[in-house]
């Protein structure tokens, strides 16, 4: 019988056997997954295993082929499909993380069965540049580190490696990296504000899987603590609506947090409908960007502040709102 042979990498120690063999044989159920280990078709250096043993440094997978004969590694079709991502999107890419101005409209991780999603380019690129590593994990998938909605645009992290996932989202909890957000909001927003208020989902919502919306302060056993900074920048009027250009610094993430914080204390963003914001006609609809993530402790010897300037339909609506982008926010 002929066997593949597999050398794990780095970020597969300390993983279990059967998670790993489940990634590789993606159209396996685990009833045949566990029967193929039991009868020695995967294997681990030469010896079978239970599915529970956890993998070593420098151990060597063995499955049989026929196994493997549909599987994304065999798969050469899937392989044709592997490409990079397009350049304007990347803003950082390091051995541990990858920055990204995600686009507008373009949801971070997909919510139906053939819908396209950030996620999916991502590791389609991360597989394209380590096609040809001899040390490519054999478990590891990358991901996003934090949330964006699907019509938020701009600076996004994911993960290249494990320890950079788990570096980044420990600093994370740790209230380590500061983010910042600019947005446009109905009406004049006077001077800075702090607000402090609980979020909850929408009970409606909580056993759906769709879009949902979120409440401020409402009486929900489920609401959770919020903070948010809001600083005005510049004023303008865009088609009657008197307008501020904000900055939002987040000490937290909740779901719709600055979207829902705005409409409740009378300033939602311009376009946002679900929130009460009147209704605009533009390519882009909803004016939120994340603009920064700046880093209270050296992280990978990443710069400081990493920005991601908006794009075009953002800074097109500023002007024509007679609004000046600051060169330095």
């Amino acid at each position: 019988m002929e066997f593949i042979r597999l050398k794990t990498g780095k970020d597969d120690e300390g993983r279990r056997l059967d998670r790993i063999a489940k990634k590789l044989l993606s159209e396996e159920n685990l009833s045949q997954l566990y029967k193929a280990l039991r009868n020695g078709l995967i294997k681990v250096n030469e010896k079978k295993q239970k599915g529970e043993y956890r993998i070593q440094k420098g151990d060597e997978i063995k499955i049989a082929s026929f196994l493997a004969e549909t599987a994304l590694l065999t798969d050469k079709k899937n392989q044709k499909k592997i490409t990079s991502l397009p350049e304007e999107w990347i803003v950082l890419r390091t051995q541990e993380l990858l920055f990204l101005n995600k686009p507008y409209d373009l949801p971070v991780q997909k919510s139906k069965a053939g819908e396209l999603a950030l996620n999916v380019f991502v590791q389609e690129d991360y597989d394209f540049f380590n096609s040809k590593n001899a040390q490519k994990s054999l478990s590891f998938r990358t991901g996003p580190l934090h949330r964006l909605d699907r019509r938020t645009t701009g600076l996004i992290a994911f993960s290249q490696n494990l320890e950079g996932a788990q570096e980044f989202s420990k600093a994370i909890q740790e209230h380590k990296i500061k983010k910042t957000y600019i947005a446009i909001i109905e009406g004049a927003l006077g001077k800075t504000e702090i607000w402090t208020e609980k979020i909850s989902r929408n009970e409606k919502d909580l056993n759906s899987s769709k879009f949902h919306t979120v409440s401020v302060n409402s009486d929900s056993k489920n609401s959770k603590e919020s903070y948010t900074t809001v600083i005005p920048v510049a004023y303008g009027e865009y088609k009657g609506i008197q307008v501020t250009f904000v900055k939002f610094v987040i000490s937290t993430g909740r779901t719709h947090q600055i979207r829902a914080t705005s409409a409740y204390h009378a300033h939602p963003l311009l376009g946002d409908t679900v929130y009460g914001a009147k209704q605009i006609s533009e390519k882009q609809n909803l004016f939120l960007h994340s603009y920064s993530l700046e880093f209270q402790e050296n992280l990978f010897n990443l710069p400081k502040k990493i920005v991601c300037p908006p794009g075009e339909n953002f800074v097109s609506v500023l002007k024509s709102s007679l609004i000046n982008l600051p060169c330095e926010l």
